[in-house]
């Protein structure tokens, strides 16, 4: 890869960054209240959608510390929105799944979120959805996809 792609690339993953931050900002349902944090959400979507069952997968997934992770899942807990149950194979890492309240509050945000995306896809051309999935996996695969990743 020459600079110039190079450079193409960490634009694109700077204005991601931006857009997620926007993203966080404005999750807010018609009567502009809040619908949950961003990291809340992520936490809520790593559980739901990535099968991530466990503080520390959770962590590793994401690529956080284990410690911010626990502290968001801690107020879920509390919120009543994650249950926590016996984990089998690790008596001190529970694991973790959304509870009724919680995944209909984790739908609510997607809906939200899908009414959004919706709106963009007007100035789409063919493709370029696939693209930009080909474009972030090669990217994410660069910097550790997931649990197990170096």
């Amino acid at each position: 890869m020459n600079k110039k792609d190079a450079v193409k690339i960490a634009n694109l993953t700077a204005d991601l960054m931006m857009v997620i931050g926007r993203m966080k900002r404005s999750a807010r349902d018609p009567d502009g209240q809040a619908v949950h944090s961003g990291t809340e959400f992520a936490i809520l979507d790593t559980i739901q959608r990535h099968g991530c069952k466990t503080v520390p997968e959770i962590a590793a997934w994401r690529g956080v510390a284990r410690q911010s992770v626990q502290s968001v899942v801690n107020k879920l807990v509390d919120a009543g929105l994650i249950q926590q149950k016996e984990n089998p194979d690790h008596k001190l890492s529970p694991i973790l799944v959304l509870s009724p309240e919680g995944l209909a509050h984790y739908d609510e945000a997607r809906e939200l979120m899908w009414a959004k995306y919706r709106s963009a896809r007007p100035g789409l051309a063919e493709g370029d959805l696939e693209a930009a999935e080909r474009v972030m996996a090669v990217i994410a695969q660069t910097w550790g996809a997931g649990p197990g990743d170096d």
